[in-house]
């Protein structure tokens, strides 16, 4: 959801509307709750107070209201609540969104970008194999600077975000300023289904090779080895992973990534509420090659419990800043109308049984990167690079 609100007034909200859902289920859940005292009184008390407050509403609220957005923002609320910055509730919206970003799907003219808010620069990263704008020639660097009748500088971002959606096989007229000329120009780009590109690599030099890892996501995994495999046949002697801004995604995708790289033993441990664990493992063949890792605050999850394997390992040096200290996995619980929770149901631990909750991974080469750097991270050339640098230094 899109809408930003405090936590206090998310809860607030979540008095105030949540009653029109709950209301349908009151009574069956009270049959559920009466067996789970004293968890049936605290619903009581809940379920009544809400009741209140929305006859007030109803009675004497001088504007108006719509009842879907007032349940979903109460769900934000509740779930806000709890406390815990992992877990969250997804609108049926959300949800169909998010299921299709996990799923490796993208929608639209085919490319991943990155927005400076200071600059107001909306700036090209990749281009989608098989999308729209890779026919149109878009490439990496260009910057999007309008869309239909709408620009950045007038309009602002959201409005020609707004402008490039729409249906699937239509075209949106984009407004490209190239990288490589500094011209613009208005392209008619098809808007199409395609795969996110999640993995990218090539090789630095003639002996080294690069992986740069966007998220975690479904065939995620499937990426990595056909890259991985690429710059081996290209004649890599060694590799640089590189996890920064990485938010992280499946643990069952992060173990697929660490299999091939690790010796056998346990990938990650993970702990239930109730004590049951699940255990993930990874065979005798390893990758014998020196690895580095880059990564930094925003390494998130499964970003950070990849440097952290490889690196109780033994199997590669980690360069850069201390991460973020995710210690919790999320599973997302569809719910009956279509929305969904995604709620923090595990807690994860290293290969040595450590949790990385409030601690991290801690680099064993500590490079910070330049405010300005860190701010055009994704256009930097590597002889820019000063955390890659090191990297590469380390690894000569």
């Amino acid at each position: 959801m899109s809408k930003g609100i405090s936590k206090g007034t998310a809860v607030v909200l979540c008095v105030l509307s949540a009653a029109t859902a709950f209301n349908a289920s009151y009574l069956v859940m009270n049959r559920y709750y009466q067996n789970k005292l004293p968890d049936y009184e605290a619903n009581n008390a809940i379920y009544g107070k809400l009741g209140e407050i929305r006859e007030r509403v109803d009675d004497l609220y001088v504007g108006e209201y719509d009842v879907q957005d007032a349940v979903d923002m109460a769900c934000v609320g509740f779930v806000t609540g709890v406390g815990d910055r992992w877990s969250s509730y997804m609108s049926k919206e959300e949800y169909e969104s998010y299921t299709t970003s996990l799923e490796g799907q993208a929608f639209g003219i085919g490319v991943y970008t990155t927005y400076d808010q200071q600059e107001n620069r909306l700036r090209i990263i990749e281009v989608y194999e098989g999308s729209g704008a890779e026919e149109a020639g878009l490439k990496h660097g260009d910057e999007i600077v309008g869309a239909g009748d709408k620009t950045l500088e007038k309009d602002g971002y959201q409005a020609v975000i707004d402008a490039i959606a729409g249906d699937e096989g239509t075209d949106a007229q984009v407004m490209i300023r190239h990288a490589d000329t500094g011209e613009t120009e208005t392209l008619a780009i098809e808007r199409r289904e395609v795969t996110a590109t999640m993995v990218t690599g090539k090789m630095l030099d003639d002996t080294t090779g690069y992986i740069y890892i966007y998220n975690f996501h479904q065939h995620a995994d499937e990426q990595f080895e056909k890259v991985l495999n690429e710059l081996l046949n290209q004649g890599a002697q060694k590799l640089i992973f590189d996890v920064r801004n990485d938010p992280g995604g499946s643990v069952e995708v992060l173990a697929n990534m660490l299999d091939p790289l690790l010796p056998e033993g346990t990938i990650m441990t993970l702990r239930a509420k109730d004590g049951t664990e699940n255990v993930y493992s990874s065979d005798a063949e390893a990758l014998d090659l020196p690895m580095a890792v880059l990564v930094n605050a925003d390494s998130i999850s499964a970003a950070e419990f990849f440097a952290a394997a490889l690196q109780e390992y033994g199997k590669a040096i980690v360069v850069g800043e201390q991460t973020i200290g995710k210690g919790y996995s999320q599973r997302t619980y569809p719910l009956s109308d279509g929305s969904a929770l995604r709620l923090s149901d595990n807690e994860y631990f290293t290969p040595q049984g450590k949790s990385l909750i409030g601690t991290g991974v801690t680099p064993d080469i500590s490079v910070d990167l330049p405010a300005e750097k860190a701010q055009d991270f994704y256009f930097l050339a590597p002889e820019d690079d000063d955390q890659l640098i090191a990297a590469r230094n380390a690894l000569s």
